[in-house]
């Protein structure tokens, strides 16, 4: 029950009362180290809020988001990490520990990050009147904590109320679509998505790019054109390994772990493409889709066993030559791959802002392909959205001017990578986690002060 559900039904006089008892307590009374809270989540039970306090009342909040299941349970690594955040950034670290198991699949944990989220706005974003004000939040995470951190910095930031104003996420499994599971395939023979998507522009493109910034090759005629040398015909290379291949085998992260919990995660597989669940998704559309067997009503449409008149059937066997060229239904659903575009975000007529970004991953992670998309997404995005919001213009007018804004992004999403897996609580395979966090919270410091824009 909230702090505001408890004074319901007061008089207005004791209202008063009860909050100047508060003020004199607090100042007399230094608040607790650590207190846990619950907060209920309506029908769906209740999930519990850690609030491990600041020395002073006036600190801004950092909410911390566990790593999940996908690692052995850490609980004293986690308390040394919350410990290290809130001496190096000086903030009230708010842990939302939200439920991810067999019982509570997806969408639960994305609920009770967002349950948690409003629960600290509604109760600790107040003065000493007990009225609210406009906060600057930060929020980090590591794993599935660093996906719902991203999920929660890309949809609660919207202006002119408090909001999620800086993002450090470590290693975010950001894309639960793992289509380095699936056989080879070169991007000319990659199949189109079964259904259209918001742009016709492969992921890989710059929305932002116009006709004056791509480099053209002029067509310039050649009098006496050279010969080209006879080569034997070469094997063509195959494709670099990706992180998830090269670094599947790792005996801490492996990438058989991560599709297991995914399995246990998430009732169904067409759950895997909803962008909360997948944050990547608000930027493109996945590598990969599902594919479906065929339905019984479709055999309706059919040609028929009797015998029709001759243009009727040479009608009917024209358009059966496109269905034979295509791939038969499977069985069961399977996911396949296929081509991913770009998607707009933020989207026209949104009142968001995108956060500052702190992005760190391990140069041996299985995951280190997802932080490197996603910080190239977000930098993308702002570059775009700063572009638009100076100008009115969606697209470049120039290189200069191109790369004046990506220079911006860049600052204000920042990359590191580390050795090893870098991952926050497993201290002792990563004997720097503790700098790395205090780096952490010294950048967190800096970005949740007033003054910062």
């Amino acid at each position: 029950m909230g702090f505001r559900e408890d004074r319901k039904g007061v008089p207005r006089g004791l209202k008063w009362g009860f909050a100047a008892e508060n003020r004199i307590g607090r100042a007399v009374t230094p608040p607790p180290r650590c207190e846990q809270v619950p907060v209920s989540c309506r029908s769906n039970g209740s999930i519990t809020v850690d609030i491990f306090h600041a020395p002073t009342a006036s600190a801004p909040i950092l909410l911390y988001l566990p790593p999940g299941p996908v690692l052995p349970a850490c609980s004293q690594e986690e308390e040394r990490v919350i410990s290290t955040l809130r001496e190096s950034s000086a903030a009230t670290v708010v842990r939302v520990n939200y439920r991810a198991s067999s019982a509570h699949q997806y969408p639960t944990p994305c609920h009770d990050v967002l349950t948690g989220y409003d629960w600290v706005r509604d109760n600790l974003l107040l003065d000493k009147f007990n009225r609210p004000y406009l906060a600057r939040l930060g929020v980090c995470g590591e794993l599935i904590g660093g996906a719902l951190a991203t999920m929660l910095a890309l949809t609660e930031c919207r202006l002119g109320e408090s909001r999620i104003v800086a993002a450090a996420v470590n290693n975010p499994l950001v894309d639960w679509v793992f289509p380095d599971d699936f056989p080879v395939v070169s991007p000319e023979q990659l199949p189109e998505p079964q259904f259209g998507d918001e742009t016709a522009l492969p992921a890989d493109d710059d929305l932002a790019d116009s006709w004056t910034t791509r480099k053209i090759d002029q067509d310039v005629p050649n009098p006496e054109p050279e010969p080209e040398p006879k080569h034997r015909k070469r094997k063509p290379k195959p494709p670099p390994l990706t992180a998830w291949q090269a670094h599947g085998d790792n005996a801490i992260l492996p990438t058989l772990t991560l599709s297991g919990e995914r399995d246990v995660l998430f009732r169904r597989s067409e759950h895997y493409f909803d962008r909360f669940a997948s944050p990547m998704h608000f930027f493109r559309s996945p590598h990969a889709q599902l594919v479906f067997p065929q339905q019984d009503d479709n055999f309706a449409s059919q040609q028929p066993d009797v015998l029709l008149d001759i243009e009727t059937q040479l009608a009917l066997n024209h358009y059966s030559t496109f269905d034979n060229n295509m791939q038969a239904a499977p069985g069961v659903p399977t996911l396949e791959r296929c081509r991913a575009y770009a998607r707009i975000y933020p989207p026209a007529g949104a009142n968001i802002s995108l956060p500052v970004w702190n992005i760190t991953t391990g140069l041996q992670s299985p995951l280190s392909d997802q932080s490197l998309e996603l910080a190239k997404m977000i930098r993308r995005s702002i570059a775009r959205q700063t572009l638009k919001s100076h100008s009115g213009r969606t697209r470049w007018h120039n290189a200069a001017e191109k790369d004046q804004y990506e220079e911006f992004a860049q600052g204000r999403v920042q990359l590191n990578a580390y050795q090893g897996l870098g991952l926050w609580t497993q201290q002792d395979h990563n004997k720097d986690w503790k700098q790395h966090v205090e780096e952490i919270g010294v950048w967190m410091k800096q970005r949740l002060e007033p003054g910062f824009t």
